[in-house]
């Protein structure tokens, strides 16, 4: 982002009155740690020139497609080659993967189309939940994979299509986005159907939940924005507030993960070529990774950014300061 000066006294010191007090501005209203004032209103392009650059160049960590890390730190992810199976590594030896699931030893096929894996999350129990885009499924596969359940596939009569979000909770809740009908939807785990989330149109492209499982962090386009869900004691769910607003198309977020206790919140923007690494309690952009090459999703553990490409899941250390 370029400010634009004009030659004239009076924009001048429009100018460098921007610059002194949005900062401070924004401080003031950006929530906490935990995400909880939801009068945060945005981060404004001025912050964003404040990031510290960082130049990265990594080899590639694991051939594989998207993925998600489990809690005992076992990546799960697409198979490069058949987007029906999932395979499985532990981060400390990733060249010892091995299959975890073939969906086609699962499913009966409708027509001749392939099954694909459009997105996939590991809860708290050490199950996997997947979507798969050709059925409209959402599986959950217990850990073991010797059972398969399958959790929703339609809504109103409605097949599911291109998921694009999915996180759950402790409670068993579990959200999925669907860009294409514009909508976020949960599914109850007591009752064992979906509900619409969201009044007003959402267009999600990724899913973040915080640590207690009170509220869910959505990346979105159209407006481009970071938008958070809260949910109450009883788990219901409230209106989204906006957390972030991106002032251009070319910030808009396409990934997003919370990091650090909830403390941080690392983006990629800018058509996947930038992760952006927000210091929540202090309102500003802490980082700025310039990435070597397009990044589709970010997940943090342990101290590493693990990025899906076209080509592969690489990592990058997260640098300190």
């Amino acid at each position: 982002m370029v400010f634009l000066i004009r030659e004239n006294f009076l924009s001048m010191i429009l100018f460098y009155t921007a610059i002194f007090f949005l900062p401070i501005f924004f401080l003031g209203c950006f929530p906490s740690p935990n995400i909880q004032n939801s009068s945060a209103k945005q981060i404004g392009p001025s912050l964003i020139n404040l990031a510290q650059d960082f130049n990265v160049t990594k080899p590639f960590f694991i051939d594989g497609g998207t993925f998600s890390i489990s809690r005992d730190g076992v990546m799960y992810f697409v198979d490069s080659e058949n987007k029906f199976v999932v395979r499985k590594a532990n981060l400390q030896a990733p060249e010892a993967s091995s299959e975890f699931i073939n969906l086609n030893e699962w499913l009966k096929k409708d027509n001749l189309q392939d099954f694909e894996i459009d997105d996939l999350w590991c809860d708290s129990a050490g199950r996997v939940v997947l979507a798969e885009s050709t059925t409209g499924k959402i599986l959950r596969i217990s850990g073991d994979a010797r059972k398969l359940e399958n959790l929703a596939d339609s809504y109103d009569g409605y097949r599911l299509t291109k998921i694009r979000g999915l996180a759950g909770n402790q409670e068993g809740q579990i959200f999925i986005g669907t860009p294409n009908a514009a909508t976020i939807y949960e599914f109850d785990p007591v009752s064992g159907t979906l509900n619409v989330i969201n009044e007003e149109l959402i267009r999600p492209n990724d899913f973040s939940m915080d640590l207690k499982g009170d509220r869910l962090l959505v990346a979105e386009s159209e407006p481009n924005r970071i938008v958070v869900f809260e949910m109450n004691s009883i788990q219901n769910v409230h209106l989204g507030w906006d957390l972030i607003q991106f002032p251009t198309p070319l910030n808009e977020p396409i990934s997003l993960d919370l990091m650090d206790n909830n403390n941080h919140l690392a983006v990629l923007s800018q058509k996947g070529l930038s992760l952006l690494v927000f210091d929540l309690s202090d309102g500003v952009i802490k980082k700025h990774y310039n990435l070597p090459e397009r990044c589709l999703r970010v997940r943090y553990e342990r101290g590493w950014f693990y990025l899906l490409t076209d080509r592969g899941i690489m990592r990058i250390i997260n640098s300190s300061g």
